[in-house]
């Protein structure tokens, strides 16, 4: 019914329309010169062609309301966190379900058995943290994270991020050397987001370093700032990749023919920053490659001092 109104009505508004332009334009009483009557009809139609878009796009303008955003915006959150829990829960039942075998909780298991439930293994690990990297990531850009701030002890944390990884390093032959030049290793931020933020540098630092070489990894905690340095030997990274790397789906990983989505780098720089830190990748000819962070020793009171004094530069 709508639409036959919509039709009668546009169809009126025309003939209205093109019986007064005829009317003014071709009547022989009118006092027009030619050049005017020509000016006259090209303005018209220029602004009966206008007229109604504008209007249809204030209309559609006023129709999306913050309402509609708010709305939208709950949709798609709840759309991500039900999808990665929908993909979350299988791939811990696996985890679980290979480790029980693995233990030989069913049965003994032979050499090649084993290596290949450990291959299975660290693949369903794998999906495990793309899937919360995936849902971490959407909830960095959308800035519904809240940071959970606690104390404790950076060194331990870096110690604990490389026994659950160091099995990656053996397979290439790897060691990872841990070096802290502080005295006191405590700090106050999200322990589980750092503890993302080292696991990704560690792991991409293991992926792109060359074989049987060493991983050096150097934390300070000094004059109110904490900072992560950690090194590899692998190849050189140009200036022109190294800008892109903390992008959102940026990644150097296919021109090393290595499986990647460009998502861990810029996760970690999300949360940095949300810890009113820095992070930046530096590559050197001599086939060093470093990768840093920093942020408050004490994130918390750094926040709460930002809200005093909005105008003082952090």
């Amino acid at each position: 019914m709508d639409f036959i109104r919509k039709i009668i009505y546009t169809t009126i508004r025309d003939v209205i329309f093109c019986l007064c332009l005829l009317f003014l334009c071709f009547n022989p009483y009118a006092d027009l010169k030619d050049s005017s009557r020509i000016y006259t009809i090209f303005v018209s139609f220029i602004l009966y062609l206008l007229i109604p878009r504008i209007v249809n796009y204030a209309n559609s303008k006023d129709d999306l309301d913050l309402g509609s955003f708010d709305k939208l915006a709950e949709q798609k959150e709840n759309f991500i966190a039900t999808l990665s829990h929908d993909l979350k829960t299988p791939a811990l039942s696996q985890i679980k379900s290979i480790q029980l075998l693995l233990e030989e909780h069913l049965g003994a298991l032979n050499t090649e058995q084993k290596n290949l439930l450990n291959a299975t293994l660290n693949s369903c690990k794998y999906m495990k943290e793309m899937i919360l990297t995936i849902l971490a990531t959407y909830k960095f850009k959308s800035g519904t994270v809240i940071l959970n701030h606690q104390d404790f002890n950076v060194l331990n944390l870096v110690k604990e991020c490389k026994d659950e990884i160091i099995s990656l390093a053996k397979e290439k032959g790897l060691t990872i050397k841990i070096t802290s030049e502080s005295d006191n290793n405590n700090i106050c931020a999200d322990r589980i987001q750092i503890k993302r933020v080292i696991l990704n540098l560690l792991s991409n630092a293991i992926s792109y370093a060359y074989k049987n070489s060493e991983i050096k990894i150097n934390i300070i905690n000094d004059r109110g700032y904490f900072r992560f340095y950690i090194e590899n030997a692998g190849s050189y990274i140009e200036d022109e990749i190294l800008k892109q790397l903390f992008k959102r789906y940026s990644s150097f990983a296919l021109k090393y023919k290595k499986a990647s989505v460009g998502l861990g780098l810029y996760l970690s720089r999300k949360i940095i920053e949300a810890h009113l830190g820095a992070i930046k990748a530096e590559s050197f000819i001599e086939n060093k490659n470093v990768f840093s962070f920093y942020i408050p020793s004490n994130v918390k009171e750094e926040m709460m001092e930002k809200k005093k004094h909005p105008w003082l530069r952090f």
